[in-house]
């Protein structure tokens, strides 16, 4: 049997071609089932597709998780330094602002409207101190470089960027990892905000229950199993975490709230 999987946009096609050729090598040998990987136009595209059920395996952006969670036969969670959730950082020039109150009347750079890390997460907690009608300007950049490098530049006051949670570390790291060195030594953090999920794999409703559960006991679940491994290595992760029903529940909120 030929096992379809659907990436995201974000991937490109030369690292699909590559990546289907390590997963078909270990699902091969694991499952005896052969890899057929393509890649989406966009995230309306992918979450398009793996509702009409056109991919067996889709990894997806936790914006896409959420669109689709109910309907999907199991989700398993990327893990990356050991977790499997994320927050994102209101972060300003140093020197400039200290506190959620003081946005009132700034200007933010945001990421994309459907970025969580970027945009959706910190927007909600602006949205609940009743700031999100107050501020001067609100312009999308498409980007977490592009939206750092605008605050960086003074066309904007703050911005969000995606922490993998709240320490000082990990927020030094994000910065330097979307807007290098400048970025980590010339801005600092105001708050961080709540986790969400993180990518994941999702296993669609084109697979029948008894092959879905397979596929997830001997690949995701499976420790030592080469095609983990694969995925690991495919998907940047160090595994695999199924997520409990609902879990992409108050994601999916804040996406119809926007």
């Amino acid at each position: 049997m030929t096992l379809r999987l659907l990436l995201p946009p974000s991937v490109g096609s030369a690292r699909a071609r590559a990546r289907g050729e390590l997963l078909d090598q270990s699902l091969r040998a694991d499952l005896a089932e052969t890899v057929e990987i393509d890649v989406a136009d966009g995230y309306a595209d992918l979450g398009d597709r793996a509702e009409r059920g056109d991919a067996d395996l889709v990894w997806m952006p936790p914006t896409v998780c959420a669109r689709l969670e109910p309907n999907l036969r199991g989700v398993f969670k990327c893990v990356r330094q050991g977790k499997t959730s994320y927050r994102s950082a209101i972060v300003v020039r140093k020197d400039t602002l200290t506190s959620l109150a003081q946005l009132a009347g700034k200007r933010a750079a945001w990421v994309d409207r459907l970025s969580v890390g970027g945009y959706l997460l910190a927007l909600s907690e602006l949205r609940d101190r009743g700031l999100v009608d107050g501020l001067r300007d609100q312009r999308f950049h498409g980007s977490y470089p592009n939206a750092l490098d605008a605050l960086l530049e003074g066309q904007a006051d703050f911005a969000a960027v995606t922490v993998r949670d709240g320490t000082p570390s990990a927020l030094r790291d994000a910065l330097a990892a979307f807007g290098g060195k400048t970025a980590a030594e010339e801005l600092v953090g105001i708050h961080v905000t709540r986790e969400t999920p993180n990518d994941a794999i999702g296993l669609t409703r084109a697979l029948d229950p008894k092959r879905a559960e397979r596929i997830a006991r001997r690949v995701f679940e499976q420790k030592g199993a080469r095609a983990r491994a694969a995925f690991c290595l495919a998907l940047d992760a160090e595994g695999f975490v199924r997520a409990i029903a609902g879990e992409y529940a108050e994601l999916r909120r804040l996406i119809a709230h926007e």
